[in-house]
């Protein structure tokens, strides 16, 4: 389609545009967001492709949300069918699926920093070819926004940004460069060329816009305004479904008579299930943008000032705020309760989004306390658990919770542990999480740690008796449940065979969360 986009004359463009929806309309029926911010950037794809020599020259889009029309247009139209299901396309840029996708894109804030990487590779070898990022408005608050673009300016090199701003990202656009609409200077300050463009949605005017910001070099920007269609259907709470909706039912009685605490989040409480609730408590409720690191250490400094402070975060955006969460947190023996949304398989999003690995870290951090519930039951009880026991805390609280539906319908008081099956058995089944209410019943018996670190502390009682024991845990590598417990036996000297089961040593794909937890043989 690249070859036929280029024959076109510039007055043929804007129909060539608007079928181009339309066929991506007709094969799109799922994560409409998704949709509608790639239905916003029509225009500007079809600009950019136009004028660039892709892939020759270099087009780096920021998070990958937007990219249903560049993939439609880079020989993969029939294919949008096939996105997020298994053994069909990414949702996301991904180096492997197209040598159009350049850079693989996932989480926010990082075109600019792959930016200034290409312009260093590209003074290396003398390379000439045209470079250009695209970074939506919410994709800004992040801070390695900002350090690109100060670094970037430095280099003696021809770079385009194109600032898509359609006022949001998964929540509307927070903060005073966007609310004030101080992006001149703020771009100025850095050493930028900056202009502006409102009507981002009129494909001449973007063709012009981009031609002579293209032709004059340099280090530009391009701030364009976009709108998104309306496609989606007002967000609904089911109730009773998920983790999400448990956790918010919960939180929900707790904020009732503690109006003093506040739950921080880097942009994700629309999709969280928290939506509702900050309607109804918006003073308790602190979106601080798409800025993990900012959000975990002002949490920090909250609790040291004798707050209660809460983190809702995604586990794959925990990973942004590890250093944060050793050094402001743990390292201070701070009490901050962090809500890991999406920890384990996340399914359709994939490798990007996968909450695998902070279970593999977190269990390595002195002064943490993780929690894995079950069911909904045992998750309601938790978050009550951790507002009682708050400020008695020497340091964070992870409650760890998946993306799934589960039940909720017999209150339960919240220990350590709880037998499943105890029937005798010289085998044990250990498993943490929801994995541990997908176990079958057997000749095994079945353990489920609710609380993984610390260990409880009779659990070498219990493990001495056993002459095998299978670690069942939604996790990646060799640490996380089944490192602790294998160094338990090891300190212990116990006689034991350990058996492990857990993700496997390489990025999993996309797919349904249920199909990807059979096929690595966590569920039956």
């Amino acid at each position: 389609m690249i070859k036929r986009l280029r024959e076109l004359e510039p007055i043929e463009l804007t129909t060539f545009t608007n079928e181009l929806k339309e066929d991506i309309l007709a094969r799109v029926t799922d994560k409409i967001p998704h949709l509608e911010s790639s239905l916003a950037v029509a225009e500007l794809t079809v600009a950019l492709h136009y004028l660039l020599k892709t892939p020759e020259d270099i087009l780096i889009w920021d998070v990958g949300h937007q990219a249903y029309v560049h993939k439609a247009l880079t020989d993969r139209l029939d294919d949008l069918a096939t996105q997020r299901t298994k053994d069909g396309i990414s949702g996301f840029l991904k180096r492997d699926e197209s040598p159009y996708d350049f850079f693989g894109a996932g989480h926010a804030s990082t075109s600019i920093s792959a930016l200034a990487g290409v312009c260093i590779a590209d003074l290396a070898t003398g390379r000439n070819r045209k470079r250009v990022a695209v970074i939506g408005d919410g994709s800004m608050t992040g801070g390695q926004s900002f350090e690109a673009l100060n670094h970037l300016a430095t280099l003696k090199t021809d770079a385009l940004i194109v600032l898509n701003d359609n006022d949001g990202s998964i929540d509307p656009t927070v903060g005073a460069l966007h609310q004030n609409n101080r992006y001149m200077d703020y771009f100025h300050s850095l050493g930028w060329e900056y202009s502006f463009l409102e009507n981002g949605n009129d494909i001449t005017a973007v063709i012009a816009y981009l031609q002579s910001s293209l032709a004059r070099g340099g280090k530009r920007v391009v701030h364009i305004r976009t709108k998104k269609p309306n496609l989606s259907k007002k967000k609904s709470y089911e109730p009773g479904t998920t983790f999400q909706w448990w956790a918010a039912e919960q939180i929900r009685e707790i904020l009732h008579y503690r109006s003093d605490l506040r739950i921080f989040s880097p942009a994700m409480f629309a999709s969280s299930g928290f939506g509702p609730l900050r309607d109804d408590f918006p003073k308790q409720f602190m979106d601080t943008g798409i800025n993990e690191p900012h959000t975990v250490t002002t949490a920090a400094a909250m609790a040291a000032a004798g707050g209660r402070a809460w983190v809702h975060i995604y586990s794959t955006f925990l990973q942004r705020a590890i250093d944060q969460i050793i050094h402001d947190v743990a390292l201070q023996n701070l009490p901050v309760v962090f809500l890991v949304d999406r920890a384990g398989l996340v399914g359709a999003d994939g490798p990007t989004h996968h909450g695998v690995f902070d279970l593999g870290f977190l269990m390595d951090v002195p002064n943490a306390t993780i929690w894995n519930p079950r069911n909904g039951d045992e998750l309601q009880t938790m978050i009550f658990n951790a507002s009682e026991l708050q400020m008695k805390l020497d340091g964070p609280l992870f409650i760890r919770y998946p993306k799934d539906k589960t039940v909720c319908d017999s209150p339960e008081e919240f220990d350590s542990y709880k037998w499943m099956i105890n029937q005798g058995s010289n085998s044990l089944i250990l498993s943490t999480g929801a994995v541990s209410s997908r176990v079958q019943p057997g000749v095994f018996d079945h353990l489920h740690l609710g609380q993984i670190k610390p260990l409880p502390e009779d659990l070498a009682h219990i493990l001495k008796d056993y002459s095998n024991v299978l670690i069942l845990e939604e996790s990646i590598g060799s640490g996380g449940l089944f490192g602790a417990i294998a160094g338990l036996v090891a300190d212990e000297d116990f006689e034991v065979k350990l058996v492990k089961r857990k993700i496997s040593d390489k990025f999993t794909s996309h797919g349904r969360r249920q199909e990807l937890l059979k096929e690595l043989g966590l569920i039956p």
